[in-house]
């Protein structure tokens, strides 16, 4: 059995991987971690204990992380997924249920911390948002580095544009002084970027199993439905068909096999007026050599129908 952390920012398909991780037998969910995203802290950490409890988890700690980014600020972010929250019929991008537990009163870094100290070497790191809590925990323990026995990060575009900017990736976009402490940490990282990210779609069919399996799931599709609403009308001609998301990176902890990965030297652009955000492979060809020995495993390609089946059978079990 794998000992996890995860740290998120509670979006959907964040929800989607929790759900994965939460039924997945071969999976122990040590601590889960929050922060900001596109919605405040405080909406991410809601919608997190609210999956928690809802998967009747509450013994799992949750620790509220930061709300504050290093390198950028989210207000525009936040306003435009406001209107979006707004179109779809609601008045604020908060939890519709209140959760009945809490964060535990130690935060969200010092939790991640304990948690990788008192499992030395056995714990694998699970990122789902901006690098902001692991790369602040770095600075204030570089030594954990060395002590996870992996992490899975779900953030970045090396081969493929991005989707905040041509060349960024929301995640890594959301804070990249971050993203770079955590890519030169020295931390075995496994990058699930935008490469692989967007290969596992559903069915309307198979997501209407998924969001019918548990109170859980029926929560989440009621609760983000005006985000739904604003992702299906990207793909009409899906007829309800929705990407996973951030659940691949779940499975790729689960089933490494799953992924096709290629070695390279990943950094960060932090200064770039175009640029800021973007994820830069080296290694990756002979024209382009390492600047330094290599830190990430790149995931390129997935075996999206094996996931697909996996995610489905364990999330409706």
């Amino acid at each position: 059995m794998k000992k996890i952390l995860i740290d998120t920012d509670g979006e959907f398909d964040d929800f989607m991987a929790l759900a994965l991780a939460l039924k997945s037998r071969d999976l122990s969910v040590e601590a889960i971690t929050t922060l900001s995203g596109i919605r405040s802290l405080r909406d991410s950490t809601d919608d997190v204990l609210n999956a928690v409890e809802l998967f009747g988890r509450g013994d799992i700690p949750v620790g509220e992380g930061l709300e504050v980014s290093m390198s950028q600020n989210l207000a525009e972010e936040r306003r435009n997924i406001l209107k979006i929250w707004k179109t779809g019929g609601r008045t604020s991008t908060k939890a519709i249920r209140k959760p009945g537990i809490k964060p535990v009163k130690e935060d969200g870094v010092s939790l991640m911390i304990r948690t990788i100290n008192e499992n030395l070497g056995e714990l694998t790191l699970v990122t789902l948002g901006a690098l902001t809590n692991v790369a602040t925990a770095l600075l204030r323990e570089p030594g954990i580095a060395k002590k996870v026995k992996e992490v899975y990060s779900m953030g970045g575009a090396v081969l493929v544009p991005g989707n905040t900017t041509p060349v960024a990736e929301f995640n890594i976009w959301g804070d990249p002084i971050a993203a770079k402490i955590f890519f030169n940490s020295g931390m075995p990282i496994t990058m699930v970027g935008l490469e692989t990210y967007y290969l596992p779609v559903l069915s309307g069919e198979e997501w209407s199993r998924v969001r019918e399996a548990n109170p859980a799931t029926r929560y989440c599709f009621e609760n983000f439905d005006p985000w739904l609403k604003y992702l299906y009308s990207l793909h009409p001609e899906w007829k309800g068909g929705l990407q996973v998301g951030d659940g691949l990176t779940v499975g790729a902890v689960i089933d490494p096999t799953l992924m096709k990965s290629r070695r390279c030297f990943v950094d960060v652009e932090t200064k770039g007026d175009l640029t800021i955000g973007q994820t830069v492979g080296y290694g990756l060809s002979r024209r382009n050599p390492a600047l330094k020995e290599p830190n990430t495993d790149l995931t390129v390609d997935c075996d999206w129908r094996r996931f697909n089946k996996l995610f489905i059978d364990r999330v409706t079990s």
